[in-house]
């Protein structure tokens, strides 16, 4: 699938959303005055999906900075893998605290 400006804006965008939503989860499950393993672990998955999501950012405004030469699709190519897996964090951090939750 070819890479545009606008879908590698948009994925900018939705990084960076996502990304401040993690930290903000973190900062909430951190606040909290008893925290168990599962609640740590799913702290772990919002923390470490949000920096892929910063990474992503990155890597998708080097694609489009540089979409004249070659490494523009690249580039945007593994903004979406960089995005993918950090979603899949994301929702493994909520599954886990929906686990804390039953």
């Amino acid at each position: 699938m070819a890479h545009t400006d606008q879908s590698v804006g948009t994925l900018i965008s939705i990084s960076g959303t996502l990304a401040s939503i993690g930290l903000a989860l973190v900062a909430i499950l951190t606040a909290k005055t008893s925290i168990d393993h599962i609640e740590t672990a799913a702290d772990d998955f919002f923390l470490f999906s949000s920096f892929g999501f910063l990474f992503a950012v990155v890597l998708g405004y080097l694609a489009l900075k540089n979409n004249g030469n070659g490494k523009g699709g690249s580039l945007a190519t593994m903004a979406e893998v960089v995005f993918c897996v950090s979603l899949l964090g994301a929702v493994i951090g909520a599954l886990l605290m929906l686990y804390t939750l039953v």
